[in-house]
């Protein structure tokens, strides 16, 4: 009796040592190691190795819950595929050289929490897809070559802390929508094309301590505003 319970033991481990993600994930990830010419980033990965091996990749319970190929060379453009990873809950990859258009897939990362795709060289609108994320608590896009303007959805991103989209081509007014963000802490649109008055409120929002807004084309009149709410933190200025 002893010797099965020994044998049904060591089998088990070696089952737990072999298992690994499944090959929805796994080919998510191959597609954008090929996709972003992954021999040549500063830490590439072993395709033949399990993925819980691979740099930037964290797996719990065999699925990938966490993706940071930040300042990793990486060159070309995001894959469509990148929504099979639907449990993901971080994606990082700041400081590379990303280019296109974010992929609408992007909104089946329904567990996604921080988005994190600054100084890259993406361009195109924010996907509709991308006001789905209703678990989203960072948004980061700034310093890229975004367009179009803010949707209304995006008061569907209840849970929203930080929202930063500086220095990108981003136009359009901003919608009332924000208001509806009432976990938002810090909101920086600056260096964009945006204009229009801003939504009467936006200063009395009871969590928002930075925002940043100078280098657009807002309204002067900002009658209403306590200004000096932000005075320490930063600036609502819009045109200067």
């Amino acid at each position: 009796m002893k010797s099965i319970i020994t044998f049904i033991a060591v089998a088990f481990l070696s089952f737990n040592a072999v298992a690994e993600v499944n090959n929805s994930q796994k080919q998510a990830l191959i597609d954008l190691y090929n996709a972003t010419n992954g021999a040549e980033w500063n830490n590439t990965w072993d395709l033949n190795a399990d993925v819980s091996t691979w740099y930037g990749v964290r797996v719990v319970n065999n699925t990938v819950v966490g993706l940071n190929l930040s300042m990793n060379n990486l060159r070309g453009q995001l894959p469509e595929s990148l929504g099979n990873l639907e449990s993901l809950v971080t994606l990082e990859m700041f400081f590379n050289k990303l280019q296109g258009t974010i992929p609408s897939s992007i909104g089946n990362l329904k567990n996604l929490k921080v988005l994190v795709l600054n100084g890259n060289l993406l361009d195109g609108k924010l996907p509709e897809s991308i006001y789905q994320l209703n678990k989203l608590e960072q948004l980061m896009l700034t310093s890229n070559n975004l367009s179009g303007s803010l949707s209304d959805k995006l008061e569907n991103l209840s849970n929203l802390q930080v929202l930063n989209l500086f220095d990108n081509n981003i136009n359009g007014e901003l919608p009332l929508a924000v208001l509806k963000l009432q976990n938002l802490k810090e909101l920086n649109l600056s260096n964009n094309e945006m204009y229009g008055a801003l939504p009467e409120g936006l200063n009395a929002m009871p969590n928002l301590k930075s925002i940043a807004l100078a280098q657009n084309n807002f309204d002067n009149n900002t009658d209403g505003y306590a200004l000096n709410k932000f005075e320490s933190k930063t600036t609502i200025a819009s045109n200067e």
